[in-house]
């Protein structure tokens, strides 16, 4: 194996487009060293980003650009983070243990796409977006609710690189929440919800709901945001949403538990934390 350490990400680019799908980007490691240690992935070549000082910034200005080498810890101890987006901060927060979060990056954990990650469900939610560059293509942006396509699968080409997750400005009386089911905190969530509610005079007039552990993929309730809008917050309406999210998901039977189990777990974590967002 080799590695190679660019010093920008021209360099990263050229390094990837010549070696393709032999090529790893390195952030972190949090989640790719293990993927080695257990023989899972076998690259020729290493690609690192310490060493490019442009990846490691972290702007606010009406949204939040956060770049790939910045740090889960930098992210959840944002005070403008927290002020303008405290659904990511409350997900940041929920990552594994302090240690994890001091070296791994949000952008890797965007870019490994593990459906049981906590970040990738407050992106859905807030209505992120993952901001991507080739030598080839240059620069494009998806949406995080599309940028997820399947276990540890993403929109992005083996050319790409991750370069930061886009942040818009949430609505101004925005309410939201995150919540994890885990048999230890510093587990993965067997499920997590995240939960950006828009009320108006009484009335939920938007939702939007990420769901992790609830499909091979992070997964957006629509579902569940169709049964909200429109109407005002009442018992019955959070468990109704709670059992259209858990009749749209289609999570993924393991040691954790069965498929039905997790639905249950998607049905009353969902009602849960949208009793917390409207808290």
């Amino acid at each position: 194996m080799r590695y190679v350490e660019p010093a920008s990400v021209e360099e990263a680019l050229d390094a990837l487009a010549e070696h393709g799908d032999e090529a790893k980007v390195i952030a972190g490691g949090q989640s790719l060293l293990i993927m080695m240690r257990e023989r899972l992935v076998d690259p020729d070549v290493l690609i690192g980003l310490n060493g490019i000082p442009s990846l490691r910034s972290l702007e606010t200005n009406g949204e939040a650009v956060i770049g790939a080498m910045v740090r889960h810890v930098n992210v959840e101890k944002s005070p403008e983070i927290a002020r303008g987006w405290p659904l990511v901060s409350a997900a940041e927060a929920a990552v594994s243990t302090l240690q994890v979060r001091n070296r791994g990056t949000l952008c890797g954990s965007v870019a490994h796409a593990f459906p049981t990650a906590d970040p990738p469900g407050a992106l859905v939610a807030s209505d992120a977006r993952v901001r991507l560059s080739s030598k080839a293509r240059g620069e494009r942006e998806v949406a995080a609710e599309d940028f997820f396509v399947g276990l540890l699968e993403t929109a992005s080409e083996p050319d790409e690189l991750v370069t930061a997750v886009v942040l818009p400005a949430q609505p101004a009386n925005a309410r939201t929440a995150y919540m994890k089911f885990a048999i230890r905190p510093l587990d993965f969530a067997i499920v997590g919800v995240a939960v950006r509610l828009t009320v108006d005079d009484g009335v939920i007039s938007d939702a939007r709901i990420g769901l992790n552990g609830a499909a091979n993929r992070c997964l957006r309730a629509t579902a569940a945001e169709a049964v909200l809008r429109g109407n005002e917050p009442s018992e019955a309406l959070l468990r109704a949403a709670g059992a259209a999210a858990a009749q749209q998901s289609d999570p993924l039977a393991d040691i954790d538990g069965n498929e039905d189990y997790k639905r249950h777990v998607v049905e009353v974590y969902t009602r849960r934390t949208l009793e917390k967002a409207l808290a």
